[in-house]
């Protein structure tokens, strides 16, 4: 079974926005988490919602903690959802309730084939959509096996078979019944089908088969030109931009691991510069230019790692740099990685291949002298809590604070929780507070309060007169706001809502305050309806009115509706050529008139 990693609740609260986690806390206290199991490092669990059928909740786990979740509910919000919260909280809080599985790795390992075949057999007629991913699988792949010079097994590729995997994604016969999604949903999902084709590639290039990977690669870039796909539209689809990376990195991996002639390297040579030309009318950037690079380096000289540029490095050569460094680490060239990461100033790589190999001292010593910015220091620290050396990980962590740069928020919350969690509390809160510094939103403010413990009064003076000294910005107001009506601090939340008009600024103060500040909260909406109605912007009159309605709601718990009401009079008079707005006004004032 894999290791348990420790989630705490503040790591939980910095992956959810502040309102799912207290739904979410409401749900794991509710007890809607049901049958939570974990097979190696995936968790699943089923949650009642509101919804007749239970929500699905996946959660991918590591060491360090969370990698990724899923959720069969249609939140998209931002942060995770509150079933994906309740299920993480179960997960911290109650253990116990967590029923350990194997992976299914496990369970069909020692399984007999023939029960493994009726198995998946059983399985594709309960899911017939599977039937044509499994033959096209099975197809590529032929199942005599040829021997190379060195003896070792590779599959014979058949090229033909997955020109016509291709073509069949790309060109959907009218029997499929043709495109029944939007064209740029539809290249998308042929994305993902061709994600297929791709990862057999990769497999072939981590088995340091190069050849059997450009088998796999060739016919799957050539077909990749079809100039009807590539129009729908290669530069407005997200999904076809870094596909063609990802195609362009394997191939520039592959080439490097193949054991080409002269007179294959020649051919893929025009092979790819005839792709870019062709790729050249989509994009000034186009793909094919890292494999490109790679082949006409090998070509011209016998070293494949002679030197890069000469002071004046393209576009893409940090993916060459990238790609080099990949199969020298794949093929345990540790001396020239480093000379390589060295050379070309990749100081993440360079660090992380000393801890890979042992050499923990000399990372650490090499990070403390090489380390520019946090980033560095975070892919530093990852390294070592991955290599099982927790407390130089808080040490390196500790030091990337110090340094200025992208990246400190995201050092800091990772150095707070992995602190906690591992019994380190003053380091925890410094990162804690580190991490508020930096980035101040209501997650980090809480995660904060969680950790201080008896210091919290002081702590929480500290920061809340720091974020009172800052300089509130429109990007940033609407985070702001939202400490200030946690801790009650309605003043200041109050100055930083009429210095910005925004309605996700306004909204949120003027509903918290109403019943202490009601003036301000009346003429707060006045001021949000006036300017549509005076412009006479007529479709957004009804949010014009409901800012009345909601200043009629803060007049009547102060005891002043009829001010308001002859307001809403006046205002029905003076626009009564407005004939869309005229009615709901008078709806309006209807709705108060029994108040």
């Amino acid at each position: 079974m894999a290791q348990t990693p420790t989630i705490t609740e503040a790591a939980v609260r910095a992956l959810a926005r502040p309102q799912s986690y207290d739904r979410g806390k409401d749900y794991y206290e509710q007890g809607a988490v049901r049958d939570i199991t974990r097979r190696g490092d995936r968790l699943g669990a089923t949650v009642d919602g509101s919804q007749y059928e239970p929500y699905q909740v996946q959660v991918n786990l590591d060491e360090t903690g969370v990698v990724d979740t899923t959720c069969s509910c249609p939140y998209d919000q931002g942060g995770i959802c509150k079933h994906r919260v309740a299920v993480l909280l179960t997960y911290s809080r109650n253990p116990d309730e967590v029923s350990q599985r194997p992976p299914i790795s496990e369970l069909v390992a020692d399984t007999d084939p023939a029960e493994l075949r009726d198995l998946l057999v059983d399985l594709v007629e309960r899911q017939p959509d599977l039937e044509e991913w499994i033959e096209s699988r099975l197809k590529t792949a032929q199942s005599d096996a040829t021997v190379d010079s060195s003896g070792n097994q590779s599959p014979d590729i058949n090229r033909d078979s997955i020109r016509q995997q291709v073509q069949y994604v790309l060109q959907p016969p009218k029997g499929r019944g043709g495109r029944t999604q939007d064209p740029y949903t539809a290249v998308e999902t042929d994305v993902k089908k061709l994600g297929d084709l791709l990862d057999q590639a990769w497999a072939a290039i981590e088995a340091d088969d190069g050849g059997t990977a450009l088998d796999v690669l060739e016919p799957l870039a050539d077909e990749l030109m079809n100039e009807a796909w590539l129009a729908l539209s290669y530069d407005d689809s997200q999904a076809i931009f870094e596909f063609f990376d990802e195609v362009d990195t394997a191939l520039a991996e592959a080439l490097l691991t193949a054991d080409l002639s002269d007179a294959e390297r020649d051919d893929w040579e025009v092979r790819l510069q005839t792709w870019q030309r062709e790729m050249e009318s989509y994009t000034d950037r186009p793909p094919y230019s890292v494999a490109l690079d790679v082949v006409q380096r090998e070509r011209r000289a016998n070293s494949r790692y002679a030197a890069l540029w000469d002071g004046n490095s393209p576009w893409y050569a940090e993916d060459v740099i990238k790609a080099r460094l990949n199969v020298l680490e794949q093929q345990n060239r540790v001396d020239e990685y480093l000379d390589l990461a060295a050379a070309t100033d990749q100081i993440d790589a360079y660090a992380t291949m000393l801890v890979e190999e042992g050499r923990i001292d000399e990372a650490i010593e090499y990070g403390q002298q090489n380390l520019h910015v946090p980033d560095n220091a975070l892919m530093l620290a990852r390294a070592l809590q991955e290599h099982d050396r927790p407390q130089a990980a808080l040490e390196i962590a500790q030091y990337g604070l110090s340094l200025d740069g992208n990246g400190k928020a995201d050092l800091a919350e990772w150095l707070r929780d992995r602190a906690a969690s591992l019994d380190e509390p003053e380091v925890a809160l410094e990162a804690a507070v580190a991490a508020f510094e930096v980035a101040p939103t209501l997650a980090a403010y809480q995660a904060t309060e969680e950790l201080a413990g008896d210091d919290w009064p002081a702590v929480r003076e500290e920061m809340l007169e720091s974020l009172a000294n800052r300089d509130t910005t429109k990007r940033n107001a609407q985070r702001h706001v939202g400490i200030f009506l946690y801790t009650e601090r309605y003043d200041e939340a109050i100055a930083i809502a009429d210095r910005f008009s925004d309605d996700m600024v306004v909204e949120p103060v003027a509903d918290a305050v109403f019943e202490e500040r009601p003036e301000w909260t009346i003429a707060t909406y006045k001021a949000q309806a006036e300017p549509i109605i005076e412009e006479g912007k007529s479709q957004q009159y009804r949010h014009a009115v409901d800012w009345l309605a909601a200043a009629g709601n803060a007049a009547d718990a102060a005891g002043e509706l009829n001010g308001w009401r002859a307001y809403v009079q006046d205002l029905r008079d003076a626009h009564s050529q407005k004939y869309k707005l005229r009615p709901m006004l008078e709806e309006l004032l209807e709705e108060f008139e029994d108040r």
